[in-house]
């Protein structure tokens, strides 16, 4: 997979890491997580066979990263490592396949997303407070 970066000295962003090809290859899973009927929780189900043949997403729905590329941006800035240029021949690039690998990725309720997202810059802003 070739890296989606413009230039080597580009700063290490959480964008960095996504695949313009993430959402599709999350619709092509088996199974994605919709609310409960009580709207608290989550529960699996398949995966529309339009959204597996589209690729497109549903409206309410995101693509969530089981390891959130953020984290992988706060460990590399925690070995001094922010820019491209920086990471070692073909690491980009393996970092980029397996984040946006199909195991990583699921579709889930969009509320649950932006909770799950909020939560994760919280612990990561938490953390490098507390260094």
């Amino acid at each position: 997979m070739a890296s989606s970066v413009a230039t080597s000295a580009a700063r290490i962003t959480r964008e960095t890491f996504i695949s313009p090809d993430h959402a599709r290859i999350a619709a092509a899973q088996s199974t994605m997580w919709i609310l409960s009927k009580d709207g608290q929780s989550t529960m699996e189900a398949p995966v529309p066979e339009s959204v597996r043949e589209t690729g497109i997403i549903p409206a309410g729905y995101s693509v969530d990263f089981i390891l959130d590329p953020a984290t992988v941006v706060k460990s590399l800035a925690e070995q001094g490592i922010t820019t491209v240029d920086q990471l070692p021949e073909g690491q980009l690039d393996q970092l980029i396949a397996a984040i946006n690998a199909e195991k990583n990725l699921s579709i889930i309720p969009t509320s649950v997303y932006e909770a799950k997202r909020a939560l994760t810059e919280q612990t990561l802003s938490e953390a490098e407070n507390a260094a």
